[in-house]
């Protein structure tokens, strides 16, 4: 069936209607008419497919991978979808009408610095949008050039050794870090890649190398572990804590809580501008992690707790001016939006991965406090995906 793409939805799919039903389709434009068939039939809305094949320069697996969702518009186009995704989630769920809305660009290719690979006897790859079945891939051009190098490497070894099941690459200013699974000879592993790379674990044991990684952000170093989160955008973190410095500069903070502080990265890069820096995590080896960069770093205005945010914050005897929060995409627990709507701290950073879980938070919040400002940063191009931070400031009593 032919249809005409009205709109977007927030993932980036186009939308159409047949008879007022919607009807979902990945990878086409708005204004676009396109031949689809349908994959799936609700009661309220449907899924499609365009029936043509959809030729993408940077990727010969765009049609089916699940990598990629919006790489196919040209950078401009989705720089502007990313913009009214964000406009039309705030003008629906809050009572805030972003217009002067920007966002930050990065580099469209050779941005990610980790990866995550799935091995099947000797193909290895991506898996299909949606399923378990395997995209074989020689060249991803999101990965940086390292990774791309090591990928070559782990195809030819594994059209030979055919016992590994999943692999994992990170590259940090130059340095990599593979971490492979299966039932593969720990000597072939060793023997193949151990003069190609920094660090190499097999089934969880460091096999060869170093047990961790450097990474230069904004002046300060981070160790990156085996299974640290990092962001996998470098030039994306720094553009996103940039703005959180300049915040931080221009609210003249003294106590700042940072909440979901991770390893303890913005904590450690505002620590130049506050009196004290306190860190909630709930992971437990992120907490080791933030507490060691501290070291690494000679930062001694820093603390680092373990707990559960919205527990550990009642039970600190700090009074702050600024709490900073990058919560996962799920946003902020209902118990803590509750704490800070009776805490009433001055200004709230809110960094976030989900405009749809931050309007939902903000608006929570909006009794108490305004929005002053958003900035949006493209962290991860030709995905639907995107960065945000956001500056709330207590509301003044009339």
């Amino acid at each position: 069936m032919l249809v005409k793409i009205i709109d977007y939805d927030h993932m980036g799919r186009g939308i159409a209607k047949i008879d007022n039903k919607v009807i979902f389709i990945p990878k086409v434009k708005l204004g676009e008419d396109v031949s689809i068939k349908l994959v799936k039939d609700k009661k309220n809305y449907s899924m499609g497919k365009r029936c043509d094949f959809l030729k993408v320069k940077y990727c010969p697996y765009y049609q089916t991978c699940g990598g990629c969702q919006i790489g196919h518009l040209t950078y401009d186009e989705q720089l502007e979808f990313k913009k009214n995704t964000v406009k039309n989630i705030f003008s629906k769920y809050t009572n805030y009408n972003l217009t002067d809305l920007e966002i930050i660009p990065t580099k469209c290719y050779n941005y990610r610095n980790k990866v995550t690979f799935h091995i099947k006897g000797d193909k290895l790859g991506y898996y299909e949008e949606e399923s378990n079945n395997l995209i074989p891939i020689d060249k991803c051009n999101l990965l940086d050039s390292d990774i791309i190098t090591l990928t070559t490497s782990l195809n030819s070894f594994i059209k030979v050794h055919k016992k590994l099941t999943k692999a994992i690459i990170k590259s940090l200013d130059g340095k990599l870090m593979l971490i492979l699974e299966g039932k593969e000879s720990k000597e072939s592993i060793n023997k193949f890649f151990s003069s190609t790379v920094s660090s190499l674990y097999y089934n969880n044991e460091l096999i060869s190398g170093v047990s961790s990684l450097m990474i230069d952000v904004l002046s300060k170093k981070f160790m990156v572990r085996k299974d640290s989160f990092f962001q996998v955008n470098k030039e994306g973190i720094s553009l996103i804590y940039k703005e959180v410095i300049n915040l931080v500069k221009e609210l003249d903070c003294t106590i700042i809580y940072d909440l979901y502080c991770g390893t303890g990265t913005i904590s450690l890069l505002v620590s130049d501008y506050a009196k004290k820096v306190i860190g909630i995590e709930v992971v437990e080896d992120a907490v080791m992690d933030a507490k060691s960069n501290a070291k690494i770093n000679n930062i001694t205005n820093t603390e680092f707790y373990l707990g559960d945010v919205s527990k550990v914050i009642k039970k600190l005897d700090y009074i702050p001016d600024t709490i900073i929060l990058d919560p996962p995409r799920s946003g902020i627990s209902k118990d803590l939006i509750e704490f800070l709507l009776s805490l009433k701290v001055k200004n709230i950073i809110y960094v976030s991965c989900n405009p749809l879980t931050l309007a939902r938070d903000i608006n929570l919040l909006d009794n108490i406090y305004h929005l002053e400002s958003i900035k949006l940063v493209d962290e991860f191009p030709n995905t639907y995906h995107l960065e945000s931070i956001t500056l709330l400031k207590l509301r003044r009593k009339n």
